[in-house]
């Protein structure tokens, strides 16, 4: 007691037993405390120690005062404690450690001491209580639980993942995969340690979705992750949420996953699933696919545009009603064909579309097997071959409409091998000779030919087949009454794009009205020759000629135009109409050219009638345009109404209008100004008709103005002079007047009037 006392302070000798009183107390408080109590003086000296540290201890009181409580420490940590213990003390530095202590069973536990310096009021001197709790169970358990901790980080770390720990102060832990792959140990999520190994493109998503996302249930998140080699690798992460005992989320645990390889690969899946199905959605053509029962399991988009039926009306309605009744039966036929044990089939049939109009379509149906060989599935593709189907059978319809053509055309045509051989004819042919199609391709059709004309057709032929120029022949050919009629033959050989003949095409004309028009204009030659009225003859001669002149050139030159169209690569049926219609038309013109020469010679009337003076016109200029040497020289129309009839005969009139325009052109030839023939059509007095032809050409020559329609008198050099004269005297036949002027600058214009339709009439 009297170590305590000293310990509690320096007292008066009147307080002594005050003070024994207080040790008491103190004593008494001390041995109740549930810990070990020890009292040292300001040296750090043991005064006083209570019953529970001595029990502890298993030493006697005495044992453990001055230094003796500090030989229970540990062995290993005594001079450490020895130290600490007096480092406190010198320092009046309060102490809080945790020591082990050998114990009375002789087993060693660890206490916690708490030591604070204490100054007595009455006094300065200061002593020291210390307060030792037994904390080895607890110290025991957080070894446990650390070593455990160790071991746990010690399998992550061989776990073949990357486990991430993250709090709301950061990332916590990552397992050495994680650390090693990033090349450092992620510590710090918020001072941007962790966000720079992520991809700039993801770090948005990666914060707003993971690190500050409010959401407290597991999340999963892709997203790109830098290693230490630079490089950007996919990653899943998926983090669960651990609460603690308030049920706020404490740590997130995540386990990151190297997917790159698979995320590429899915994205390399997905980049051709995309252009695959861009390729059938955007393909021009109808895909389907069926299972083993027939049941269509997918359209694309171009058979829902068709149909106007998505896959589920498909699959609701079928599709055999859009089939086109006429196709129906065959359609259905090879579709159950294919359902049975087929391996497919190609089919073009009529389908209706959303617009209710049948379209042509080339089906291909196959089937799917797996790789044992089974049925799985029926595929098909349809093609739009409605525009095909159109072509082919308009060049049907174009065919058959050529052999129309052909078979009703007023004119034979006929084609040849390259060798020769007669291949053949059409129906003008055949009925004009009676011979078949058989009998010309036997080559019996030169026994139609005049025998002394066959030679020289044989002879014209061969020439044609050696040299691969056009063919042309005039002869005669017997026709089915017996009769021998003149024709012509012009053909010309059809090449492919080697230049070689491939067939011969030719048209047969029937010239046996010219060449009788020619024998008997021969004939009036000789009979005037015999006569004694010579110039008589020669005028006759002349007027003969110039009238027939025209027509005849023109026919020759429309058949000649008939040959190239019919010769084309792709013969133009529609040209070659127009220029056998040419030929018809110049062909009656010259046997009405004859019949006026005849009705003038004879003196019979002149038949008239009503025509339209612009009609009349056009048609003359049409014809002559067709000759190249006049198409070029322009000409302008001015009428006052486009109905100006006249009261004429057709033919004659007609050819005044040739010889007048024919004359301009040659006036404006060589000229040093562009050619212009300007042809004005109007009304004149007393219902007649007045139609100027106005040339800017050389003009009429001063000495012959008035004489160029007398007969003999002419402006050209190599002209016979006899045009004008029958115009003026046709003219003068219709009670109208011709008369011829030069104009004031160029040129010289041309006048002819004649009596009107109402003029007659009234």
């Amino acid at each position: 007691m009297e170590g305590l006392t000293k310990s509690v302070g320096k007292v008066s000798n009147s307080s002594r037993l005050d003070g024994d009183k207080q040790c008491l107390d103190f004593r008494r408080v001390a041995d109740t405390v549930p810990g070990c109590i020890l009292v040292a003086d300001a040296d750090g000296k043991a005064l006083y120690a209570n019953k529970r540290f001595v029990a502890a201890l298993g030493r006697s009181l005495e044992e453990l005062l001055g230094e003796g409580w500090l030989e229970s420490v540990e062995p290993a940590f005594l001079e450490e404690a020895r130290a600490k213990w007096y480092d406190c003390i010198r320092t009046q530095v309060h102490l809080d450690v945790t020591w082990r202590f050998r114990v009375h069973d002789g087993t060693y536990r660890w206490q916690h001491l708490r030591a604070e310096p204490s100054s007595h009021e009455e006094s300065d001197d200061a002593c020291w209580y210390l307060l030792g709790v037994d904390v080895d169970e607890q110290f025991r358990a957080q070894e446990a639980l650390q070593a455990s901790e160790r071991e746990a980080r010690e399998i992550l770390d061989r776990v073949p993942a990357m486990i991430s720990i993250r709090t709301e102060e950061g990332v916590s832990y990552t397992n050495k995969r994680l650390s090693d792959y990033v090349g450092a140990v992620i510590t710090d999520l918020w001072d941007g340690t962790f966000l720079d190994c992520i991809h700039p493109d993801d770090r948005y998503a990666v914060v707003a979705e993971y690190i500050r996302s409010p959401n407290q249930k597991p999340i999963e998140i892709i997203y790109r992750l830098r290693g230490r080699d630079g490089t950007c690798r996919w990653f899943h992460t998926r983090a669960e949420p651990y609460f603690n005992e308030n049920g706020n989320v404490y740590r997130w645990y995540a386990l990151n996953s190297n997917i790159d390889d698979l995320y590429r690969s899915r994205e390399l899946l997905r980049e051709r699933e995309h252009q695959l199905n861009l390729l059938t959605e955007t393909l021009p053509a109808i895909l389907w696919k069926a299972d083993l029962n027939g049941q269509i399991t997918y359209i694309n988009k171009k058979a829902i545009e068709y149909s106007g039926r998505t896959i589920e009306e498909i699959q609701e309605k079928g599709w055999i009603d859009l089939i086109h009744p006429d196709d129906v039966v065959e359609m259905v036929a090879v579709w159950n064909e294919l359902l049975a044990a087929g391996e497919g089939y190609d089919i073009v049939s009529r389908f209706m579309c959303a617009d209710g109009q049948y379209r042509w379509f080339h089906t291909s149906a196959g089937v799917i097997r797996d790789e044992a060989g089974n049925r799985i599935a029926f595929h098909g593709i349809m093609l739009d071959t409605t525009p095909l189907k159109a072509a082919e059978m308009a060049l049907q319809q174009s065919e058959q409409e050529m052999q129309r053509f052909m078979d009703t055309v007023p004119t034979i045509i006929w084609s040849m091998s390259p060798d020769g051989n007669a291949a053949f004819v059409n129906k003008a042919g055949r009925e004009l000779t009676g011979a078949s199609l058989e009998d010309v391709q036997n080559g019996k059709w030169i026994e139609y030919l005049h025998p002394e004309d066959r030679e020289l057709v044989s002879q014209e032929i061969a020439k044609a087949l050696a040299t691969g120029n056009s063919y042309g022949a005039a002869y005669r050919l017997q026709i089915q009454d017996g009769t021998c009629h003149w024709f012509l033959s012009r053909a010309e050989p059809s090449r492919d794009n080697h230049g070689n003949i491939v067939r011969w095409f030719g048209v047969t004309l029937d010239i046996h009205d010219r060449k009788v028009a020619e024998d008997r204009l021969r004939e009036l030659r000789a009979n005037l020759s015999r006569t004694s009225r010579a110039s008589i003859v020669v005028e006759i001669s002349a007027s003969i000629a110039h009238e027939l002149n025209q027509p005849l050139s023109s026919l020759l030159s429309n058949a000649q135009a008939c040959f190239r169209w019919l010769n084309a690569a792709t013969p133009h049926i529609e040209n070659a109409i127009t220029s056998i219609e040419r030929v018809v038309r110049d062909s009656r013109a010259a046997d009405a050219a004859i019949r006026n020469i005849r009705s003038l010679y004879k003196q019979q009337p002149t038949v008239k009638a009503s025509f339209n003076m612009v009609e009349l016109l056009g048609e003359v200029i049409g014809l002559l345009k067709e000759d190249a040497s006049r198409r070029s020289t322009p000409i302008e129309y001015e009428f006052e109404d486009p109905v100006l009839e006249v009261l004429v005969d057709r033919y004659q009139i007609q050819q005044i209008i040739i010889n007048l325009v024919t004359n301009a052109i040659d006036a404006m030839q060589d000229i040093d100004r562009q050619p212009l023939l300007r042809i004005r059509i109007r009304n004149a007095e007393g219902g007649r008709v007045l139609t100027e032809f106005i040339d800017n050409g050389h003009g009429l020559p001063d000495d012959r103005a008035d004489r160029i329609f007398d007969a003999f008198v002419s402006t050209k050099e190599n002209g016979m002079g006899i045009g004008l004269a029958i115009s003026r005297s046709i003219v003068e036949a219709h009670d109208g007047e011709l008369w011829a002027a030069n104009n004031p600058r160029f040129g010289a214009t041309f006048s002819l009037l004649l009596k009107g339709s109402r003029a007659s009439q009234g």
